[in-house]
């Protein structure tokens, strides 16, 4: 009873401390001098080489502004899937199609940093003192080697194994159409992310989050 008690607590702690958000903002910018107008139609534009990426960052963020009341236009839906910074030729060209599709402001996303770490997390030995009795050691001596090991091997030891962490350092900017001014600028850091689409969600409901928080402070 001890025995399950003890490993009920170990994996209790396990829970606790693995459920800390992956993804957190680290700083956040309002332009002071932005253009004093109301946007109705965003282009939202995820600067990054992964489609599959690209595609669900893209959806989810623009799914979130309709849900806000803008119309939307996403970069897939202008530009082809290899566009990007090093092949975007004409500026003014680019910024015409955006244009035309009656886009007042700009919302890009884009991984600035990316840092790996791996290290090593070194094993563990424990053998638990339970009592005597039936369930104990000394019960345990009666049901022979395989019944003694297989009681007492899952706690014995544990081995060491090598992990790498995944740090993403993440930055939205919005920019005015017509002056090309930044108006919005967000920091975050994502930890391990896992997963496309729920890192893609998480991160469009923090960022929408604080846009809804900052939105409502500057109508207040």
């Amino acid at each position: 009873m001890k025995k399950n008690n003890l490993l009920n607590f170990i994996v209790l702690i396990v829970l606790v401390f693995s459920c800390k958000p992956s993804q957190r903002i680290t700083t956040s910018w309002v332009n002071p001098d932005r253009p004093q107008k109301n946007y109705t139609t965003v282009f939202v534009a995820a600067l990054m080489q992964n489609n599959g990426i690209k595609y669900a960052l893209e959806n989810d963020l623009g799914a979130a502004a309709k849900a806000r009341g803008f119309n939307v236009v996403k970069g897939f839906e202008i530009f082809p899937p290899n566009f990007n910074k090093d092949n975007m030729k004409d500026k003014d060209l680019a910024l015409k199609l955006i244009r035309d599709r009656g886009c007042d402001v700009i919302l890009s996303i884009a991984v600035i940093h990316e840092k790996s770490e791996t290290k090593y997390v070194s094993g563990s030995s424990y053998t638990p003192y339970v009592g005597y009795g039936p369930y104990g050691t000394y019960g345990m001596y009666g049901a022979g080697f395989y019944g003694y090991y297989n009681y007492w091997s899952p706690t014995l030891y544990s081995p060491g194994y090598y992990t790498t962490d995944k740090t993403y350092f993440i930055e939205a900017n919005a920019y005015d159409m017509e002056t090309q001014k930044i108006i919005w600028s967000v920091q975050s850091k994502a930890e391990n992310p896992s997963g496309i689409e729920k890192s893609s969600k998480e991160y469009t409901e923090m960022l929408f989050d604080q846009f809804d928080k900052e939105r409502k402070k500057i109508k207040s």
